[in-house]
């Protein structure tokens, strides 16, 4: 990767609906280099998914989630069958969920689905306040 990828990746990052060829024009490079770029990023799991991101949420929280470590997998299939946004980390927490939605009723519910599967030992809630 070079630079000129990192660009890509930047502009992508901003507005993943741009066209290759406003891509070009932004950077001064042809759409077909844009094009290669991003098929070769993707190719080489540098660009793993292109998603969209809900502008509609009033609430959203990561959820920290402790699981017994011999159930891993599982619960990160069975998480990712709901929630986009799934972190693996290294501390108190084993899993971070992200949580997009309407209200905290329905963040509350997307935490109690959390809470039954097999496995999970705990959750710690993070609303976001700004």
């Amino acid at each position: 990767m070079d630079q000129r990828d990192w660009d890509i990746i930047n502009i992508l990052r901003k507005n993943s609906r741009l066209s290759n060829s406003e891509i070009g024009r932004i950077l001064k490079i042809s759409e077909g280099t844009v094009r290669k770029r991003i098929s070769k990023l993707i190719k080489d799991k540098v660009i793993k998914e292109f998603t969209v991101d809900l502008g509609v949420s009033d609430v959203e929280g990561i959820v920290l989630v402790k699981i017994d470590p011999r159930k891993t997998s599982i619960i990160q299939t069975n998480l990712k069958k709901n929630f986009q946004d799934i972190y693996e980390f290294a501390g108190r927490a084993d899993l971070g969920v992200r949580i997009s939605c309407n209200s905290l009723d329905v963040l509350n519910s997307k935490v109690d689905s959390i809470r039954d599967i097999d496995g999970v030992k705990g959750t710690d809630t993070l609303i976001r306040l700004k």
